[in-house]
């Protein structure tokens, strides 16, 4: 399984008032019309259950020289940290963080949901996004640069 290739994200949901954003690594495009993506978060995340309340996610994708802002939002619980403090963002169409700095966003709202083993997959309908252009790449995953899973 480990040499299955997949990008890392920054996914972000609302609840509120309140922001809350993890790392994740399980992600895939699922469907082209309508636009959708799925994403697989582990339940006892705390913003599993973020995103069962607002039934909707953002999806930061990160370039390839972002593994510190990879690392930074997976280290700690969203439960106990403002993870979102002093780093640079503002809100999706729907409400959700998206990161300023990253090489595009997803706004997405959630069509359906499945229990997978240990793992929630959320199945969202892209409903906004956007582009930052430059010369970059997608971060990839690579689990030498994690001590723990992501999702």
């Amino acid at each position: 399984m480990g040499h299955l290739s997949h990008g890392v994200y920054v996914l972000g949901s609302r609840r509120g008032r309140e922001m809350t954003a993890m790392t994740a690594s399980w992600v895939a495009q699922v469907s082209e019309r309508p636009p959708c993506v799925v994403v697989s978060v582990r339940d006892d995340r705390y913003t599993h259950d973020v995103i069962l309340e607002s039934a909707t996610f953002s999806l930061s994708v990160l370039r390839e020289d972002q593994v510190d802002v990879a690392t930074h939002f997976a280290e700690t619980s969203g439960e106990y940290h403002d993870k979102l403090h002093g780093v640079p963002y503002g809100q999706s169409p729907g409400g959700s963080p998206v990161l300023l700095d990253c090489l595009a966003y997803l706004d997405c709202r959630v069509l359906d949901s499945a229990h997978a083993g240990d793992h929630t997959v959320f199945i969202g309908e892209v409903t906004a996004g956007e582009s930052y252009y430059g010369p970059s790449y997608p971060l990839l995953y690579d689990s030498t640069e994690y001590e723990g899973a992501l999702s």
